[in-house]
């Protein structure tokens, strides 16, 4: 699925030709049965929503860099999967925990979805997440 991820400029070219195919930003809203204002921080590329996203077929994803490869991104499986190794490497999440310079509370809580990985992306070595858009799948 990598491959087939958009950077933010193909995003703004595709919505950029949709709105201009509707109308105008607030013809595609109405389209689309979304707020206009939504649709021109979209085209801006301020704020993207998931609903404008998905007018366009697309999904909003997060990758994060991986800082010792130029170009790579990793999914948060593969955060999720190093983040485990490293706890088993220390021992225990208590042993693990200040190593992040986080509580043994607030690790359980990243392990278990509640929290986000931001305090542990340095450490495993990663950069801060970046979004990315994937094709929405099309039930058949």
């Amino acid at each position: 699925m990598d491959d087939l991820l958009l950077k933010g400029l193909d995003f703004a070219a595709r919505i950029n030709a949709a709105t201009r195919k509707a109308g105008g930003a607030a013809a595609f809203a109405r389209q689309h049965g979304l707020k206009p204002q939504a649709v021109r921080d979209a085209v801006a590329l301020k704020v993207i929503g998931d609903d404008v996203a998905k007018a366009l077929g697309l999904i909003k994803v997060l990758r994060y860099p991986v800082l010792a490869q130029a170009n790579r991104l990793a999914t948060g499986w593969e955060i999720q999967e190093n983040l485990n190794s490293f706890i088993r490497r220390c021992g225990s999440q208590r042993a693990a925990a200040p190593e992040f310079g986080i509580s043994e509370q607030h690790l359980s809580n990243i392990l278990n979805g509640v929290r986000g990985f931001a305090p542990v992306l340095a450490r495993l070595g990663y950069g801060p997440p970046v979004v990315r858009f994937a094709l929405a799948k099309v039930a058949a």
